[in-house]
């Protein structure tokens, strides 16, 4: 008999990655708050649950990927949620990038019901979600983490053991931070180089062809230069995760002044309108204040 999920939030990531365990000869139950989100999924042979505590009913697993801590917290602990249906010895994986301190409370709860819970926030983008070829760093019993192995190796190819609860999502929150930083750092020397009317396409061969290179702008660089912004990950998720950075930063006496201006540029997109918009659209702020843009005639 095959085992069985419940899967709740169907976004960006969300969607690919329910579709990749109805695939793989899982029993789904999928729950999302607009029910419009479902339909592909319970073409494909998922149940469409009524809410989280259905989607949760009976199942082996648990898994979560919403968009910030309050949205998890309401999922997991709210009248119609997680916890007032979930079985003891089922495995709840929240995937959600959230506060680590809030994700510890929820663990604190599931063990009450004698579940076991694994903060598990991902990294890979639509693209990863969509191979199964994300990574997950995962906080909680080591235990449970390759008790979980069935579901997470459908889902993505790397999965790394941070330690105890909360430190799945202390490792994203650390790694959000340098390739947010990553990427504004790309743009603004990019912004520098065409308001001097050096071409993009040459900037990036010189860039390219320097120490400067990284995996991540050699991704994200022809996106910047058609001005496609399509959301492979929203900007406004990159702002919230660089403030939760910054508060548990806070909370630790850790200075993060870098991070601290570059949350502020990510803020200044979002209260522009591009928060929908893809994260590398942070680029358009520093456009406008440059009164250049970074593009290339195709």
């Amino acid at each position: 008999m095959s085992q069985s999920v419940g899967f709740i939030g169907l976004g960006i990531m969300g969607q690919p990655m329910a579709l990749n365990l109805v695939k793989a000869g899982f029993q789904v139950s999928v729950f999302n708050r607009t029910r419009d989100k479902t339909a592909l999924l319970e073409k494909a042979g998922a149940r469409v649950a009524s809410s989280p505590a259905d989607a949760a009913r009976d199942t082996d697993f648990v898994m979560s990927i919403v968009s910030d801590s309050a949205a998890s917290e309401e999922v997991m602990l709210g009248k119609e949620g997680v916890l007032q249906t979930v079985k003891p010895g089922a495995i709840v994986i929240d995937s959600a990038t959230i506060s680590p301190v809030v994700s510890r409370k929820l663990a604190c709860h599931f063990a009450g019901k004698q579940a076991s819970f694994l903060d598990a926030p991902v990294t890979g983008s639509k693209h990863g979600a969509e191979k199964g070829e994300l990574t997950f760093m995962v906080g909680g019993d080591r235990e449970v983490f390759e008790r979980a192995m069935p579901v997470l190796k459908v889902l993505g190819k790397k999965h790394i053991y941070c330690g105890v609860h909360g430190t799945g999502l202390s490792a994203k929150l650390a790694q959000n931070v340098i390739q947010s930083t990553m990427v504004e750092i790309f743009c603004e020397g990019f912004v520098l180089a065409a308001k001097a009317g050096v071409r993009p396409e040459i900037m990036f061969e010189i860039v390219q062809s320097s120490m400067a290179r990284a995996a991540l702008t050699d991704f994200k660089a022809p996106f910047i230069f058609k001005g496609d912004f399509t959301p492979y990950f929203p900007l406004k998720w990159m702002h919230k995760d660089v403030a939760l950075a910054m508060e548990a930063a806070f909370a630790q006496g850790v200075p993060m002044p870098v991070a601290a201006a570059v949350k502020e540029v990510y803020g200044a997109a979002k209260a522009q309108g591009h928060g929908d918009l893809d994260y590398v659209a942070v680029i358009t702020f520093l456009e406008g204040l440059a009164g250049v843009q970074v593009r290339v005639e195709q």
